[in-house]
């Protein structure tokens, strides 16, 4: 039995690191494309492996078998992607938004988006919702704060594994508006 849980996690960990692919990208020069297709040079050409949805997914089976999460296999920082390998959104300056993979105890991790832009944080919540078969009955809370920040926060539950998605509105120093959105996959319950 022992052996088994053994290979359980070598086979996890093995496929963790298989998603925190080093970042590939492929551009095409500005001046190749038509005039009208020059702003959506980093949305259409751009393309990445690691998506999301396996991320926030491998942590969450990591926390359900009992793995305690470790810092070299999952910290990671660049640009995380939609199914198709797509960024899930481009920052103020017009580039792929970068993402950070952070452990903060062996039981708990967050991934949140480092710079305001064009991201929708129901789509993406829905998406990764979506692909770990989450659905309503899975919600244990949600909540909108009337603060300055416009919090919203959902939490579900699974397996004894809490990933609380947590988005609040900012404002870059140029006056730009975007939300920032913390997805945590952790152990420990919410508190009431």
């Amino acid at each position: 039995m022992n052996s088994t849980k053994q290979l359980f996690a070598v086979i996890l960990g093995i496929s963790s690191i298989l998603v925190f692919n080093p970042v590939s990208c492929r551009k095409t020069a500005a001046n190749d494309l038509p005039a009208a297709d020059s702003t959506s040079l980093y949305s259409d050409e751009f393309h990445a492996d690691n998506d999301i949805a396996m991320t926030v997914q491998s942590i969450t089976d990591a926390l359900r078998v009992g793995e305690p999460l470790d810092t070299l296999g999952y910290n990671f920082e660049g640009v995380l992607t939609d199914g198709e390998g797509h960024p899930l959104y481009t920052d103020i300056q017009g580039t792929p938004g970068t993402w950070e993979v952070d452990v903060i105890s062996p039981t708990s991790a967050v991934v949140r988006n480092i710079y305001l832009g064009d991201l929708l944080p129901d789509d993406l919540e829905s998406y990764i919702a979506g692909s770990l078969n989450l659905t309503r009955e899975n919600i244990i809370e949600s909540t909108e704060y009337d603060d300055d920040e416009e919090t919203q926060l959902v939490v579900y539950g699974i397996d004894g594994v809490y990933i609380r998605i947590e988005t609040r509105a900012a404002v870059a120093p140029n006056g730009l508006e975007g939300p920032l959105m913390s997805i945590i996959a952790t152990t420990t319950p919410p508190i009431k």
